[in-house]
């Protein structure tokens, strides 16, 4: 299981959807963050929770060893996926939301949106993995 940093989970969150994008700084790539503090504030708390209560985990804001092998899992299907869906070349043995994912999601958004600038965000909100998921079944 991979153990993730503050920092990596607050980016899976981020990028997941779970946070805000006005507490990413765009200067360092959203939805990607160095942002390595504790997590103690109510919106970060309360995207923990919102994560855990959709995959059915307990909801206490925690980020345990059962939540970190969930977002482990949800990212690699994700990547999985659009590496069927967009061929986006991500490796399986990375499961972290970084600049290739944001990439690859843009790729998907593009093209199963449109182009317009107001959905290709890069981050694949649970609406979207859905989507993504019912695609990547018919394809593979």
């Amino acid at each position: 299981m991979t153990t993730y940093t503050n920092a990596q989970f607050r980016s899976i969150l981020f990028g997941l959807g779970y946070l805000a994008k006005d507490f990413a700084n765009p200067a360092l790539g959203f939805p990607v963050t160095t942002d390595n503090s504790p997590f103690t504030g109510n919106k970060t708390l309360q995207a923990i929770r919102n994560f855990q209560a959709d995959y059915g985990l307990l909801v206490d804001g925690i980020v345990g060893a059962k939540t970190m092998a969930k977002v482990e899992e949800v990212i690699k299907i994700l990547q999985y996926e659009l590496n069927v869906v967009v061929n986006a070349g991500l490796p399986k043995d990375q499961p972290f939301y970084g600049p290739k994912t944001v990439q690859a999601v843009k790729k998907f958004e593009a093209q199963y949106y449109g182009k317009d600038e107001r959905f290709v965000t890069g981050v694949a909100t649970l609406e979207l993995r859905k989507y993504l998921d019912a695609i990547a079944k018919q394809i593979a």
